[in-house]
């Protein structure tokens, strides 16, 4: 078959989603990997640089073949602000550019879509099949970036589940969510368990720059959190376990946040000072590879504290680079992570407090080090490919069914 790799518009500052794709299309995109299959990478504006990324695919900008009022409604409705121009774009721009990526697949001869990114718009009129990394919208309504509109923008997104030939997740809980909210029958959910990023690895090896805390101004002990600032990121937690802990050792421990902003930062940073940890907090936002594995290194532990789940990467990475992790046992948590990170209840500080005191005996911090790197090594995007490929392959034989 001739199959779109569709990634939308997804950028490096996308965070985990960006490794994710960024990683398949590797795998993807190796001699042979798409066995009788060909792959073209459909993106929108913003991928870009993915599409360059991966040069030796061939490459459908969506966005370029657009009619212009489908790709903008600036102009067209610059007189218009607020509910009007809101209602425009998820009735009628959303609607109809889904409609005319249809034709653009068809003029290019795509026959089928792997939808790479879950978020965007899908076109029925095409087969396809999506992976999926969460259901949050479903588990966690409450929080204000899956809640209102953005609610409704993913439960019409996600109800073309249905007609999905193939759906990839990487739990047997994920699998079972999909099961449970959208009726989707259990032969055609893959469980892709998502491997640790190729970067860790390569990098396992790096030595510990023991300078690195001094030269970025960071505390000499602390916390590391890489994640974005979401509300259900729950960064106030690790701030309120910092402070415990503070006051009930004596000790100097600080906190280190790595993300892009998502509009929550600025609350964060002030929770940060109502706490009294302003001078032991660094937001370091979006960090390059480089200043990434050092941070892992010379971490304390990864405390991720977040609310959502279950597929999570920087705990995959952390185990890789050595770090010690301990992270929220959201459901699916323990089947990803198995015996190498200490779990506790993403709303319980005294809980988080008392797993990060855990790690000041050597023999539990060696001990979930060792196990961090036998887990990092279960499994590898190579894997991922092959079983996105033996999917195609099966649903192969249908298509040949029609033009």
């Amino acid at each position: 078959m001739k199959v779109g790799l569709f990634v939308g518009g997804i950028q490096p500052v996308d965070g985990g989603g960006y490794v994710y794709v960024a990683e398949i299309l590797h795998a993807l995109g190796k001699a042979g990997g798409g066995g009788d299959h060909e792959f073209v990478l459909c993106h929108h504006s913003g991928g870009a640089g993915i599409a360059r990324q991966f040069g030796s695919l061939p490459a459908i900008d969506l966005d370029a073949e657009r009619p212009s009022v489908l790709s903008t409604k600036e102009t067209l409705f610059a007189p218009f602000p607020g509910a009007f121009e809101r209602l425009f774009d998820r009735v009628f721009r959303t609607r109809a550019a889904t409609q005319w990526d249809a034709r653009v697949y068809a003029r290019h001869g795509i026959q089928f879509l792997v939808r790479l990114v879950p978020w965007n718009a899908m076109s029925l009129e095409l087969p396809f099949a999506t992976v999926l990394w969460d259901l949050q919208h479903r588990n966690n309504p409450w929080f204000p970036e899956v809640s209102g509109g953005e609610w409704d923008g993913r439960e019409a997104n996600f109800a073309s589940l249905r007609r999905a030939a193939a759906i990839y997740t990487g739990t047997l809980q994920g699998k079972r969510e999909i099961e449970h909210y959208y009726q989707v029958p259990g032969d055609r959910i893959h469980v892709l368990p998502i491997p640790t990023p190729r970067y860790a690895f390569e990098h396992a090896g790096t030595p510990k720059d023991s300078g690195f805390t001094q030269r970025l101004g960071l505390p000499k002990e602390f916390l590391f959190y890489p994640a974005q600032f979401w509300p259900h990121k729950n960064h106030a937690v690790v701030l309120e376990a910092c402070k415990l802990v503070r006051e009930s050792s004596g000790w100097d421990l600080g906190v280190v946040f790595a993300g892009s902003e998502k509009g929550n930062a600025e609350y964060v940073k002030g929770y940060a000072e109502r706490l009294g940890l302003a001078g032991c907090t660094r937001f370091l936002g979006f960090v390059e590879t480089a200043d990434l594995v050092q941070l892992y290194k010379n971490a304390y532990a990864l405390t991720f504290a977040t609310f959502c789940g279950p597929d999570n990467v920087p705990p995959l990475e952390a185990f890789a680079l050595g770090c010690p992790v301990v992270a929220s046992s959201v459901p699916g948590a323990e089947e990803q992570l198995g015996d190498a990170a200490l779990l506790f209840p993403p709303d319980d500080e005294r809980a988080l407090a008392a797993r990060i005191l855990e790690l000041r005996d050597p023999a539990t911090r060696a001990r979930l080090i060792e196990a961090g790197r036998r887990r990092a090594n279960l499994g590898s995007w190579d894997d991922c490919a092959k079983g996105i490929v033996a999917s195609l392959d099966r649903f192969a034989r249908t298509r040949r069914a029609w033009a």
